[in-house]
């Protein structure tokens, strides 16, 4: 079961991938995205799944956001299928992602923060 803090940080990442889908444009998207990964980092045990889930995550979100916001004011039929590509990649990364985080064991800091 995920605590509520990293299930808030995962609700972050998604809403960052759903605003640049409808055209939000945010400099802060990324870096939104980058802080959720890394809090939920600090919060469990090291993995190397879950390591490895994150810069996947990280490596796909930023292809999609980058590339959406920079195609967004000259679209064509290519475009729109590449954009949708790296958008199901993105979520797919998170996915795994996700699935790996729910598969870990919190570290000490959950307990001493109280957040356990």
């Amino acid at each position: 079961m995920l605590s509520a803090h990293i299930t808030s940080f995962l609700n972050l990442i998604m809403a960052q991938l759903e605003e640049t889908a409808r055209g939000v444009m945010s400099i802060h998207h990324f870096h939104n995205v980058q802080c959720g990964i890394e809090n939920i980092l600090c919060l469990l045990e090291y993995n190397n799944d879950v390591v490895e889930k994150a810069d996947q995550l990280s490596r796909r979100a930023s292809s999609y956001i980058t590339r959406h916001d920079s195609i967004s004011s000259k679209i064509s039929d290519g475009d729109i299928g590449d954009d949708a590509d790296r958008q199901r990649a993105a979520h797919e990364a998170l996915a795994g992602f996700r699935f790996a985080v729910e598969h870990s064991k919190p570290n000490s800091r959950v307990g001493r923060l109280g957040l356990a």
